[in-house]
């Protein structure tokens, strides 16, 4: 079974939460990406402003310490003193981190650079695709602790209470002293030598050796992450009234355990509930399941909150005592089978108190056969007088109640095989070496395809083109039920055996396209083939960004005003759950099931209704054409 990692998977539902689904219009595909038969890309950040790093919130040493053990610790060691298991066999001497002397001098934002950046002379990797920017921080944090003996933290607590929290107070939160900005921009020695700097009084320093000074900046930093017993309620999560629970992992306050009975709640904080169910029949929830609790901001979409719990003896969960506020929405994951699942998102509205994210998970399968991919649009235009671009979008659905996955770790899920000469591959979303894999013929998608919901493919690519007939062919990788092709009026011709003419459509620019319909069905791995030839005298001239706006404007423009032209049969009247205005429409019905999808995504209709809604919704698609001719006849 293909698996990936985590943070990706993880990208999946933050890409839900944020409700950025495909619209008509609304496309970005990524830059030109031409890579050479076999190339396989290592994605390189780009290097950061070390004056603008610094964490948002507190670091918390605690959740760094899980983290670094399971990606540092080999090189590391596992006290950061440059001897772990695997730095023999590197050939370089990975860093001591923790020696005193190092992390005395070290800059934490500088480090953040390169646990981001990597540095390859040294042996060291990118961690910017493995770990977010809060868990970087955290590793970071952890790391420091290490530095630093307990008896020199203790000597650095005794001074400070009896010189600096007169002033700066007993958390170093009076006159700022603690900012995550100058924290993560200066080093422990900078902090040691600021102590005799004139804005203190020399009653704050007299007879402080240097020992003594280091051992205050030591202290005085470590102020600045989560605190292991932060005064106040803390955000917990409960997992079974009878139970241990998990520790929770905030990014607000630590961890805390939780008693039998719920606690009482803070003001100004939630409490969030769910179930998780295995939507896969026959299926079942495993005993001691984990589900993580995510909150994000919505201005800066940064992850701000993050708590993990298990499940009790009804597979429920309970978060109590998270921090709430409009500007922040929230939802659940929970790993089953290597797959990662999540909830719809949610953001609490004045009054509430309270949230219910449910989860479904579901068993996984190999076979695609209840995958298929619904409308395939393909719309081809001029985008030199040497070239065209082809944009292709795949609506895909699985209608069954597993997740296809692949048969083979480190192989796609889903593969698309390109035209003989296609070039400057780009995606809607995921890049090459990222969600994108490249294979012999094309490229291939690594992410599963879940069941019970429709998923879209974008991407673009250019072919040599010099105006005489030309055809196009690839084989597609699902069954399809309809295939619409588009291209300029005036500008490009499209011709091919089962093509019927659908007329000219206009968009709200003036500009035209004319659209054809693939009158049959194709089947998995039957060939999509076309021809296209220049119309009129020359084609437009142009770069390649400017032809894939123009591009991609005209498909949003097609995809809301083409209809399907199809020989009609006489259809059934259309269930209750189904508008009669679009009862008849199959373009319609299909809008109506991803609007359906969005409002569920976004927390604004029950799972209940939604799962009865979209039912019937599939069930007269389905049933339209099956009587249309375009989809077998539905078993009884």
């Amino acid at each position: 079974m293909h698996t990936f990692s985590k943070p990706l998977r993880l990208l999946v539902f933050f890409t839900l939460a944020l409700a950025l689904g495909l619209g008509a219009c609304n496309f970005s595909l990524a830059g030109d990406v031409t890579p050479p038969p076999g190339w396989h890309p290592t994605p390189v950040p780009p290097t950061p402003n070390i004056a603008d790093l610094y964490p948002a919130l507190p670091p918390d040493p605690a959740a760094g310490q899980a983290l670094y053990q399971q990606h540092c610790q080999k090189c590391h060691g596992p006290k950061g003193l440059g001897n772990g298991s695997q730095a023999a066999a590197l050939g370089i001497t990975p860093a001591a981190l923790a020696d005193p002397a190092e992390a005395r001098q070290a800059i934490p934002a500088q480090r953040f650079a390169v646990l981001t950046q990597g540095k390859m002379a040294s042996g060291m990797p990118p961690f910017a695709q493995v770990l977010t920017e809060r868990q970087r921080w955290d590793v970071l944090a952890y790391v420091y602790t290490l530095s630093i003996a307990p008896e020199t933290l203790q000597r650095g607590k005794t001074l400070y209470a009896a010189r600096c929290a007169t002033c700066h107070g007993p958390d170093g939160s009076g006159k700022n002293l603690t900012a995550q900005k100058r924290m993560a921009q200066t080093s422990d020695t900078a902090l040691a030598a600021a102590i005799t700097g004139r804005q203190h009084p020399q009653k704050v320093y007299a007879g402080l050796g240097e020992t003594d000074r280091l051992a205050l900046a030591a202290y005085i930093r470590t102020l600045s992450f989560v605190q292991p017993e932060a005064a106040g309620p803390s955000p917990t999560a409960t997992p079974a009234p009878a139970g241990t629970p998990a520790a929770a992992n905030t990014a607000e306050a630590a961890a805390s355990t939780t008693p039998t009975a719920a606690p009482t709640p803070a003001a100004n904080t939630l409490t969030i509930t769910g179930q998780v169910t295995n939507g896969t029949a026959g299926g079942s929830v495993p005993a001691g399941l984990q589900v993580t609790l995510h909150g994000y901001d919505k201005d800066t979409l940064k992850e701000v909150f993050r708590a993990s719990a298990s499940l009790d003896g009804q597979n429920k969960f309970v978060f109590h005592n998270v921090p709430a506020g409009q500007q922040r929405f929230f939802f659940v994951t929970a790993e089953h089978a290597k797959v990662l699942y999540g909830s719809h998102t949610a953001t609490a509205l004045p009054g509430n108190t309270s949230l219910d994210l449910p989860v479904t998970i579901y068993e996984t399968t190999t076979d695609p056969g209840q995958v298929r991919i619904e409308r395939l649009h393909v719309f081809v235009m001029p985008q030199t007088d040497q070239a065209i671009q082809v944009i292709e979008m795949y609506i895909i659905t699985n209608d069954g109640d597993r997740t296809l996955v692949s048969p083979e770790a480190g192989q796609p899920v889903l593969t698309f095989n390109l035209p003989p000469g296609a070039a400057h591959l780009q995606f809607q979303e995921g890049s090459l070496g990222g969600r994108y894999v490249t294979t012999d013929h094309g490229f291939g998608d690594v992410l599963p395809i879940y069941p019970q919901r429709t998923t879209q493919e974008v991407f673009a690519y250019t072919l040599p083109f010099t105006g005489k007939p030309q055809e196009i062919a690839h084989p597609v990788p699902l069954p399809v039920s309809a295939t619409v092709l588009m291209a300029p009026e005036g500008q490009l011709v499209i011709s091919g055996s089962g093509l019927a003419d659908g007329g000219v459509q206009q968009d709200q620019s003036g500009n035209t396209f004319r659209v054809y319909n693939l009158t049959t069905p194709l089947q998995a791995g039957d060939t999509l083939r076309f021809t296209v030839k220049k119309e009129g005298r020359a084609l437009p001239l142009g770069s390649g960004k400017t032809g894939l706006a123009i591009g991609l404007l005209a498909l949003g423009a097609a995809l809301i005003a083409i209809a399907i032209v199809l020989t009609r049969r006489e259809r059934p009247p259309a269930p209750a759950d189904v508008p009669a205005d679009i009862a008849d429409d199959p373009d319609a019905l299909l809008d109506a099931v991803l609007a359906l999808d969005d409002l569920y995504e976004e927390g604004k209709i029950d799972e209940t209704a939604y799962r009865r809604r979209r039912g019937a919704l599939k069930a007269r698609l389905k049933t339209l054409l099956a009587a249309d001719g375009t989809e077998d006849e539905p078993e009884a």
